[in-house]
Parts: structure tokens; C-alpha cells; sequence
């Protein structure tokens, strides 16, 4: 991770700080830039800063300047079209997994997160799953007028995994999805 981390801060040094703010960023910490051809070599500092990352100053350093990238960053795609704004889209995803790996959860923020919830009653769940923001995926074993119940509700898509076979699947929920499909025609068009 550490390479990788180097040169992700290295690009989004170069991308969002001008020569001037940097040598002034790093002057204010007290770290010393060396120079190649009238520019400030910044992979060598920022390997020095992720391989020590716990010294004070270090740690300090990456701390102010981390906020600051992502927010140039969040900034530039707010103000940018989606042509122009390719290496930004890609960046900021990088720019939060650095600020968590520094953190030391070395977890990314791009993966999925397990949560176990219990539900004592059904209308527990219906509100749960009713507040879904993207594709919801259940895995049912057996479909029956509960399993159409909890998801009248939802507004995003729905894949439904279950293991009962076509015909026993046709035959437990022809009756069901037809009482689904009726309740959700009613509640897309606005009558209760």
C-alpha cells in the first residue's frame, strides 16, 4: 500500500498545490524540499512522509494537507464538466482510501460493509427496506406474501435470489407477485 500511497499523494500534490503553497505548506512544518530543474522533487518528500508517517511532523504535515486535496478535489468536479473532470472522479476515491489507510483503518471506502440488523416485527423491516438508495438485493429461500410485503415500498430496483425451483417458485408466488404488481401500479400512481 505504501507505493501505491506515494503516488497517489505525489499526482494529487502536483495536481492541487501550486510550487508557492507547497514550499510555503512544507516551510510552515519545518520540512525541507529539495529541488530537480527549478521544481520541487515532491515523490522524494512524500516518500519520506509515508514510510515515516508516524513522526510528529510527518503526521502533522499529512493531516493538514490530505483535507485540503480532497477538498480541491470535490471542488474542481463540482465546478467542471464530466469531460474535463476524469482524473478528479478517479482521485477523489483514491485521495479518501489514502486518508483512511493514514488513519489506520486499512480498510477501502469502495467496499461492501456487512452490518447484522435484527427486526422484531415486520413493519421494522418494511421501513428499513423502503429506505434503500440503490439496487437492493434479497436472497429469499422462501418466496411467499411476507417476503412481497417488506418490499412494497421500495423505489430502486430489486433482485430477488432465491433456491426454489421455477415451478415451485410459479406455484408459491404467481398469486403474490400478482398482489405485488397491483400494490405497486397503486402506489406509483398516487392513490392509497
Amino acid at each position: 500500500m505504501e507505493a501505491e500511497s506515494i503516488e497517489i499523494l505525489s499526482d494529487a500534490i502536483k495536481e492541487y498545490l501550486g510550487n508557492y503553497e507547497f514550499d510555503e505548506l512544507c516551510g510552515r512544518f519545518g520540512l525541507k524540499i529539495e529541488y530537480q530543474n527549478n521544481h520541487p522533487d515532491r515523490r522524494k518528500l512524500v516518500t519520506e512522509l509515508i514510510t515515516q508517517k508516524y513522526r510528529d511532523i510527518n503526521r502533522r504535515f499529512l493531516d493538514a494537507i490530505l483535507p485540503k486535496l480532497v477538498h480541491r478535489c470535490e471542488d474542481r468536479i463540482l465546478n467542471t464538466t464530466w469531460e474535463v473532470n476524469v482524473f478528479d472522479e478517479q482521485m477523489i476515491s483514491q485521495l479518501k482510501s489514502l486518508q483512511n489507510f493514514l488513519a489506520g483503518e486499512k480498510q477501502s471506502v469502495l467496499q461492501t460493509k456487512t452490518v447484522n440488523r435484527f427486526f422484531n416485527e415486520k413493519q421494522q423491516l418494511i421501513r428499513f427496506l423502503s429506505r434503500a438508495k440503490t439496487v437492493l438485493i434479497i436472497v429469499d429461500t422462501q418466496i411467499d406474501q411476507t417476503t412481497f410485503d417488506c418490499i412494497q415500498k421500495v423505489q430502486t430496483p430489486i433482485r430477488l435470489l432465491t433456491r426454489q425451483t421455477l415451478q415451485d417458485l410459479s406455484a408459491a408466488a404467481d398469486s403474490c407477485l400478482a398482489e405485488y404488481r397491483k400494490t405497486a401500479m397503486i402506489l406509483k400512481s398516487g392513490a392509497t
